[in-house]
C-alpha cells in the first residue's frame, strides 16, 4: 500500500515537468491569467491521477 504513495508522487513530479514544455500562450485568451492557471493545475492532477492509476492497476495484475 505505501508504494501508491511514491508512484503518485512520482507521477506529479513527471506531470509539471512535461506540462512545463507546453505552450499554452496560443490556446489561452488575453488577461486570463488566473484561469489559464487554474487550467494547467487541473491539467497536472487529471495527468497525474490516469498515469499513476494505469502503473498500479498494472503492478497488481503481476
Amino acid at each position: 500500500m505505501n508504494y501508491k504513495v511514491y508512484i503518485y508522487a512520482l507521477m506529479l513530479f513527471l506531470s509539471v515537468f512535461a506540462t512545463s514544455g507546453l505552450n499554452f500562450e496560443g490556446i489561452i485568451k488575453r488577461n486570463h491569467i488566473y484561469e489559464a492557471k487554474a487550467l494547467v493545475i487541473l491539467l497536472i492532477m487529471s495527468l497525474t491521477y490516469l498515469s499513476a492509476s494505469f502503473i498500479i492497476s498494472f503492478i497488481e495484475v503481476l
